[in-house]
């Protein structure tokens, strides 16, 4: 098991996109993840635009999204983040990006429907700096060592 530090430091670098139907809430969350030092966070506004981010609106653009992670509500105005979740997961060139739904509620039924749609992982809102950093870190940390890269720099973390 690697150390919390060690875990955060994995996303150094890393390219996440971020798909929530409130602008506040994306401004924070973004915040919050360049101070981990995340590379570049794509902010989408509704499904479909994240979906588009990830290249399965544009006829034009075949190849594999660029993003090593994505952050998703669950409620979102133009769709559900749940069956967002199980298509994402379902498709050879997205099958293994690391998806973390979110969402305001806790109902456990919700959290199972979104493991078994294919979600890595469920963070609660309001966000925790300390929580977002150790569960995203550890899914990045575990998402470069099953591909054999490694990261080593080190940045500042929420204590």
């Amino acid at each position: 098991m690697l150390p919390m530090q060690k875990m955060a430091d994995a996303l150094i670098g890393s390219r996440i996109l971020l798909i929530d139907d409130s602008v506040s809430f994306r401004r924070l969350t973004a915040a919050m993840l360049d101070k981990l030092g995340v590379g570049s966070v794509t902010m989408a506004g509704s499904l479909a635009e994240g979906m588009r981010e990830m290249n399965y609106l544009c006829q034009d653009e075949y190849g594999a999204p660029e993003f090593d992670l994505v952050l998703m509500d669950i409620n979102l105005p133009d769709g559900n983040g749940i069956e967002a979740c199980q298509f994402i997961s379902s498709h050879a060139s997205t099958y293994n990006i690391p998806l973390i739904v979110m969402s305001g509620t806790s109902y456990a039924a919700t959290i199972n429907q979104a493991f078994e749609a294919g979600a890595s992982d469920f963070l609660q809102k309001p966000l925790a700096g300390s929580i977002l950093a150790n569960r995203l870190g550890m899914l990045m940390a575990l998402k470069l060592r099953e591909s054999g890269e490694h990261r080593t720099e080190s940045t500042p973390c929420f204590q």
